[in-house]
């Protein structure tokens, strides 16, 4: 006589199974009808690679030192996100001020951009000291990204440990696309935390590179006040984290504002022009790359030309 115990445990386990597999052929079936993305929205283009690189390597057009009769000049300072990565030249914020504001003012305008990736603070402040002064600007933005408060021991270390993981062996259970599915969804979740616990770190009162980067906003003040020159620092939110009630740097962006304000600079927060925007339509690929793509760079621009109307007007005529 059979067991009818034993029996549900064979259904139940046979039902499990089948649900299984029939995940297992979905999520197959979905990855392989996915497209690539670029970071633009809706068609894809050509990203050229960063294109173009001038003489002093920098991602911009040719600017010579002296500033031609009747042109104006913004300079701005950052990293990654000033620079456009994964997005062409022409649809960097940069580019999309040098066109604004010569349409809007009918001006001649050139924005020189000294923005590499992995600048931070400090880079910043000797920037403006050793060259970009030099450009006799009329203006000055710093892109302020949470990670401008890193140390280079602090950035290196991060590195470190990213590479590490990545050379971690391969589990035998990654064939399966469900295995995968949960591994990488576990994996977000927990890069998230340690994403978030490590720029909160960055901002502690008795963190090095905090302590460096208020002295180097300091010390940008000092030149821009020695010249007359008018200056924004404007600080991007996260693009890989909520930008609802749940952005977790909301307090960051504060306390970033008050030592850029007491330093001299027009803060310009850019957190409530992204508010209520899901992140995944401002982000070049997804948990891939967070860099933002050309609508966030759009956007921002759209905000810093309201925010130079007031710091730098038009001459009067």
């Amino acid at each position: 006589m059979s067991n009818p115990r034993r029996g549900r445990w064979v259904l139940a386990a046979a039902s499990v199974a089948v649900a299984l597999g029939a995940l297992e052929v979905g999520l197959r079936v979905l990855s392989t009808g996915a497209a690539g993305t670029t970071g633009y929205a809706p068609v894809n283009t050509d990203l050229r690679f960063g294109r173009p690189r001038n003489a002093r390597g920098y991602r911009d057009a040719e600017r010579s030192l002296e500033k031609a009769a009747g042109t104006r000049r913004l300079l701005v300072l950052g990293d990654s996100f000033a620079w456009g990565a994964s997005i062409e030249y022409e649809d960097t914020w940069a580019q999309r001020l040098e066109r604004g504001l010569m349409r809007r003012r009918g001006e001649r305008w050139e924005v020189v951009n000294l923005a590499l990736p992995g600048l931070g603070a400090s880079d910043y402040a000797a920037q403006l000291a050793a060259e970009g002064l030099a450009y006799a600007p009329d203006a000055v933005i710093v892109g302020w990204v949470l990670n401008d408060a890193e140390t280079k021991d602090e950035m290196k270390a991060r590195e470190r440990a990213f590479a590490e993981r990545e050379r971690r062996p391969a589990s035998p259970f990654g064939v399966s696309a469900l295995y995968r599915f949960m591994r990488d969804r576990l994996r977000a979740t927990q890069d998230a935390r340690e994403r978030i616990a490590y720029h909160r770190r960055l901002y502690s009162d008795e963190d090095p590179g905090w302590q460096g980067a208020r002295r180097a906003l300091k010390t940008i003040g000092a030149l821009c006040r020695q010249r007359g020159l008018p200056w924004i620092v404007a600080v991007f939110p996260m693009f890989g984290d909520p930008l609802d009630e749940r952005y977790p740097f909301a307090d960051v962006h504060a306390k970033v504002a008050q030592a850029a304000a007491e330093a001299g600079a027009r803060v310009v927060d850019l957190l409530p022009a992204y508010r209520g925007l899901r992140s995944e339509v401002l982000v070049v690929n997804g948990p891939l790359d967070e860099h933002p793509n050309e609508i966030a760079h759009r956007i921002a621009a759209s905000v810093l030309l309201r925010a130079l109307d007031d710091v730098a007007p038009a001459p009067v005529r």
